[in-house]
């Protein structure tokens, strides 16, 4: 494939936008995004699980997790921080790898947290660029994922609230 064409094709998937309202305080929410303990408990959509999670939230630090499907399918996710505004923005750069360690795709991942009626308002933009043009259906489930894993957020951020 010619790199016009390769470039083309990464244009044509749209950032993925959505948001969300938490009704717990920006800090905790913020700090859901900070430690492995909690990206371990909910960042993974309602069908995988999270069996290996490493977080180091400054910028450049990393920001990874193993992630297994119910067939058993491990996929990592690898990034690194790029932003760190605390509990106000993080903005960390994503790769998806296989459970062979190939490439998939990179996910670009800004996140905003705002003050809203009733506890905390998140806005997800997620870029894609496409590595293995193959595993685009992935990308297609991106929101039914990322609405599935913040559902999984807002039970971490009740239960961190709960304990606090």
């Amino acid at each position: 494939m010619a790199l016009a064409d390769k470039a083309q094709d990464d244009a044509a998937i749209p950032p993925l936008r959505l948001s969300r309202v938490f009704h717990a305080r920006r800090e905790t929410v913020f700090r859901a995004w900070s430690a492995a303990e909690h990206v371990a408990r909910w960042f993974a959509p309602e069908c995988c699980e999270v069996v290996e999670a490493a977080v180091e939230m400054r910028v450049g630090g990393k920001f990874e997790l193993n992630m297994r499907s119910p067939d058993g399918t491990a996929n990592w996710l690898r990034g690194s921080f790029v932003e760190v505004v605390p509990n106000a923005r993080l903005v960390i750069d994503m790769r998806v790898d296989d459970s062979a360690g190939a490439p998939l795709f990179r996910a670009y991942t800004e996140l905003d947290f705002t003050d809203a009626p009733g506890g905390t308002r998140l806005d997800v933009t997620q870029t894609y660029t496409m590595i293995d043009l193959s595993k685009a259906w992935m990308v297609e489930g991106a929101p039914q994922g990322w609405n599935s894993t913040l559902d999984n957020l807002d039970r971490e951020v009740r239960r961190m609230e709960a304990e606090s």
